[in-house]
């Protein structure tokens, strides 16, 4: 057999078992909620902990992340760590709040029962485009993964042959297939992290003191360059702030399959330590590229690493990187099919309408129609960075701009009337326009950051100024929320008379 075709034998074979798994583990519940949406509820915290980590990295992050780790030093690395962590530890403290909405199965439907059903099929709408976008993204971070570790000619039909394998096990396995399928593919990643740094540490052909030495003179990894607060400080930090409120649509959806906010809560805690060690593990990659050869342009770091790679290692490192995107990618298309199936029919039809028998079967539809339309705009976005500006930029910007601030005040016990909503996300999406048009050019300072701070500004004055209905503002806590805070307080005093012993 030749050495060539090693990678791609992998490759069809990791499709291969990733569909057997999917297909086999399927839930066996004709329920859209059990079925589909969010299980039973009964994941073991380490499942949730492990499907949440493939969920957040995905393929294009260590594609991406690697080459501005090299080309930016220490600035970016830690700016990155930061944002990589203070999301989730964010969402830590929003689960506790989490109570009276455990029992939903989407975002869309927590905002539409306080806010009506326009708010949530206008919420619906803002996420599927999201989700659309992000699984176009995937897609096509699959395909630049294939044609970087393969000598093969038909990276495009491996390309929708694994978009054709992710569509089939999320849209006929169910939320438990797509769960599994997520710890085969995080194991299948976090493996590939010591080779490659074994690898690129090997290429150095210097000692980790020698290492150590290198790094130091080197100006954009001093640690000096973490207190130059210049202009281009400055600049880094407040296009980098949305970033802490920009959870993608299936990261939330992560609240919904757990037992409650206390679950919620350990979920995301621990998500943070393991999505640090990750992270870290990335830089020290990157840093021993640079030791390795520190005159690469950006460009060309993938080819270095590759360089000399043996056709199975080559092959694993693309398995790999699919596994990170399917991860991604299957989560995306089944929220979106949720968005479609529960909150669109939902906002349409009666509240007091019997349940819709084809729910199920409507889900699975969508996540075959959701996932060939990612296809599509990935045919229209062949570059990567020409697709992410465009995704980034409109859908997941609209949808962090108008939906996550309204989120929060929700889940935080703010309560309106839909004309105020309404005035806060149209506030924020008109801000978002104006400052990118005009002032972003000049000052290089996203939108997204000062549109999230409108949005929640202009939906407070708008409730205070205007005449309210009664039993709107800030509600109580209810029992559970109060019980919550009594053990956590209760905790805390424990553990202060413990050091003070």
């Amino acid at each position: 057999m030749p050495l060539c075709n090693i990678p791609l034998l992998m490759v069809l074979a990791f499709l291969f078992v990733t569909l057997a798994i999917g297909l086999y583990t399927s839930e066996k519940s004709t329920t859209f909620r059990a079925a589909y949406a969010v299980g039973t509820q009964k994941f073991h915290t380490t499942t949730l902990i492990a499907s949440l980590l493939a969920t957040s990295f995905g393929g294009g992050f260590l594609m991406r992340e690697l080459p501005k780790m090299y080309d930016q030093g220490i600035y970016y690395i830690c700016f990155g760590i930061a944002q990589c962590t203070l999301g989730s530890y964010i969402l830590s403290l929003l689960a506790l709040h989490m109570g009276p909405f455990m029992k939903h199965l989407s975002m869309a439907e927590a905002i539409g029962g306080i806010y009506g059903p326009y708010l949530r099929m206008i919420t619906a709408l803002l996420t599927i485009g999201c989700c659309t976008g992000l699984v176009a993204i995937q897609i096509n971070v699959m395909s630049h993964a294939i044609g970087m570790c393969m000598d093969t000619t038909i990276p495009s039909i491996l390309t929708v042959l694994a978009t054709l394998t992710l569509i089939s096990y999320a849209a006929f396995g169910g939320i438990r297939a797509i769960t599994i399928t997520d710890l085969f593919q995080l194991a299948t990643f976090t493996i590939v992290i010591p080779f490659l740094l074994k690898l690129v540490f090997v290429k150095t052909d210097q000692s980790f003191l020698e290492i150590i030495r290198f790094i130091q003179k080197e100006e954009k990894f001093q640690c000096k360059n973490l207190f130059k607060f210049d202009k281009k400080y400055w600049i880094t930090l407040l296009n980098r702030l949305d970033f802490l409120f920009a959870w993608p649509p299936s990261i939330i959806q992560r609240f919904y399959m757990s037992t409650g906010p206390i679950q919620a809560k350990k979920v995301f805690s621990r998500v943070v330590l393991f999505k640090t060690i990750i992270y870290i593990s990335i830089c020290f990659i990157g840093l021993f590229v640079f030791v390795g050869n520190p005159t690469l342009h950006k460009d060309e770091i993938w080819r270095y690493i590759l360089e000399n790679m043996s056709p199975f290692y080559k092959g694993y490192l693309a398995i790999s990187i699919l596994a990170m995107t399917m991860s991604t990618a299957d989560s995306y298309l089944q929220t979106a099919s949720i968005m479609i199936s529960h909150d669109m029919v939902g906002s349409m039809r009666n509240i007091e309408a019997p349940p819709y028998m084809h729910k199920l079967r409507l889900a699975k539809l969508a996540t075959l129609v959701t996932g060939l339309l990612a296809m599509i705009v990935t045919v229209y976005y062949p570059n990567l960075f020409t697709l992410s500006a465009f995704v980034f930029e409109w859908l997941i910007g609209c949808f962090t701009v108008t939906v996550i601030p309204l989120f929060i005040l929700t889940v935080l016990g703010f309560r309106s009337t839909t004309p105020t909503a309404f005035i806060g996300m149209g506030t924020s999406i008109v801000v978002m326009l104006i400052w990118n048009h005009w002032i972003k050019p000049k000052i290089e300072i996203d939108g997204k950051t000062i549109a999230i701070a409108a949005n929640s500004l202009a939906t407070m004055a708008a409730h205070y100024w205007r005449p309210q209905p009664p039993g709107t503002g800030w509600a109580e806590p209810d029992a559970q929320q109060k019980r919550i805070m009594q053990l956590i307080r209760a905790f805390k005093k424990y553990r202060k008379n413990i050091d003070r012993e």
